[in-house]
């Protein structure tokens, strides 16, 4: 669990959006039945004193700083990585996400389509042009790869860690509400997302 920003630590449904996270990722593990070892990587050690887990100090958002902290973490053989702000993922993207890492696939994250329309703003705020969605893709979480593939001497990535130039990549389907929360206004649409959620539950 990578916590990338403050908002991790604002509450939402009763709960910080960190521990909501985090409780997915930990019935991810056990419904997989796989020995597993949760980690939370974060800056400031004092920010996750209440959760049970091994905690990486780290600077999560600098992919080298990360992934020189989970080389030095509990040997393992494959690294899942969930961003801490989004807290409605679901156990099943995990799924879809760790399954599809079959064959020669080194690392998998899960990707969903632009609808919006996308505008390209230079310096003096003033539209250029218009982009073409179909080119680009919002990727979502978590993302997991083979320790293996990970690039513990790179520096920048796109990815939460540097990946090796020759690791094979692919990518699954991201569910909708897999939404990460960005502000204190993005909140109160996350709060109807739980209810929504609930409301299916009961269903």
């Amino acid at each position: 669990m990578a916590v990338t920003s403050p908002i991790a630590f604002e509450i939402l449904n009763n709960k910080t959006i960190l521990h909501t996270s985090f409780n997915v990722a930990r019935a991810f593990s056990i419904e997989t039945g796989i020995k597993t070892q949760l980690a939370i990587a974060v800056e400031n050690q004092t920010q996750v004193s209440g959760l049970d887990c091994e905690v990486l100090i780290c600077n999560p958002n600098d992919p080298a700083s990360l992934a020189a902290a989970i080389k030095a973490s509990t040997p393992c053989d494959l690294v899942a990585i969930h961003d801490s702000q989004r807290p409605l993922t679901r156990t099943t993207q995990f799924h879809r996400a760790i399954e599809a890492l079959i064959g020669d696939v080194d690392a998998v994250r899960p990707v969903s389509e632009f609808t919006e329309t996308l505008k390209a703003i230079n310096n003096d705020a003033t539209i250029e042009r218009t982009i073409d969605r179909t080119s680009m893709q919002r990727v979502s979480s978590p993302e997991v790869m083979r320790f293996s593939a990970i690039d513990f001497g790179g520096k920048a990535s796109t990815w939460f860690v540097p990946l090796k130039s020759d690791a094979k990549i692919s990518t699954v389907d991201a569910d909708p509400e897999s939404l990460r929360v960005n502000s204190l206004a993005e909140i109160t649409l996350m709060e109807s997302f739980v209810h929504w959620q609930q409301t299916v539950a009961i269903k």
